[in-house]
């Protein structure tokens, strides 16, 4: 995908949106008529993402308080990217890791499910960093009361990797009919129960992967987001977290557009601190959510 091609940035934009549009499944009708295109386009530009390697698919994501867990964002900064590459071996494996941001140089940035007694936090302290974790609130996800059931859980196991999955494939495999799974599925989505997140490969973009983070005063967080959305040309992906952060995604032309983008933020009212990242990679994690889907799936 390029950097330069805004056409691809507003397609991606529009399917991956925020985390209060996660819960709703898009069709190309949906997608191409709020970028004012046919839905042929849709296909073809998303069939030119895919062919690409930057557009790997969809994954599943059950919302945390499914779990008695809330969203939480950690960084940390190690010695070396050798180390650093070694605590990403340990992080796949490690419950409550969702999904691990490889940053430019020695940093990463780590999305995680958290127990009220902070268990995944706490872990990240043995992995060697030479400082963190350092603590971003997570992702502002909506929590939900919905109830979910074993076969629920079953068809979320099925989707967890691959959200495009064909509803008759799921229906078959659990030998239940297209109706109730199709049926399920929209109760999950329209309760957020679950989430549909893209899965992107950061290494097959020929523009810079930039993530910004807005850090606002008191009540102003509203003004800096519409402030930010006007400024950056090829963004995204946009999202806040519950206290006063705002979290942008967007690919650049060159290394300068970064700094251009800093030094503009910190001028503007209601800023009070920007960092800018720039992402070299994106790990998505599963094991331990298979694990958990496939206990919770069992009838009691």
């Amino acid at each position: 995908m390029s950097g330069l091609d805004r056409e691809y940035s507003d397609l991606m934009r529009e399917l991956w949106g925020s985390p209060g549009r996660w819960n709703v499944r898009k069709s190309y009708v949906d997608v191409a008529r709020n970028l004012g295109v046919d839905e042929e386009t849709v296909r073809n530009r998303l069939k030119r993402l895919k062919e690409s390697g930057f557009l790997v698919g969809w994954r599943v994501v059950p919302n945390p308080s499914l779990f008695g867990r809330s969203s939480v964002m950690q960084h940390l900064v190690f010695d070396s990217t050798t180390t650093k590459a070694e605590a990403i071996s340990r992080l796949k494996q490690m419950e409550g890791v969702v999904v691990i941001a490889s940053l430019y140089g020695p940093d990463l940035l780590i999305t995680l499910e958290d127990d009220v007694e902070r268990t995944a936090s706490r872990r990240l302290a043995t992995l060697g960093a030479r400082s963190g974790p350092s603590e971003w609130r997570g992702m502002n996800l909506p929590p939900t009361s919905f109830k979910m059931t074993p076969t629920d859980w079953q068809i979320v196991g099925l989707m967890l990797r691959d959200a495009e999955r064909s509803v008759s494939e799921v229906a078959a495999e659990l030998k239940a009919s297209v109706r109730t799974v199709k049926r399920r599925l929209d109760s999950m989505m329209e309760a957020s129960a679950i989430f549909i997140m893209p899965m992107v490969d950061q290494t097959k973009s020929t523009g810079v992967p930039y993530q910004v983070m807005v850090e606002t005063e008191g009540q102003r967080k509203s003004e800096v987001d519409r402030l930010v959305i006007t400024r950056i040309e090829n963004l995204v992906f946009k999202a806040a977290d519950s206290s006063n952060t705002l979290i942008f995604g967007f690919t650049g032309r060159n290394i300068a557009e970064g700094k251009v983008l800093m030094d503009w933020l910190k001028r503007q009212p209601g800023v009070e601190s920007v960092r800018i990242n720039i992402v070299e990679a994106v790990v998505f994690v599963f094991d331990w959510l298979e694990r958990e889907t496939t206990r919770l799936s069992r009838p009691t």
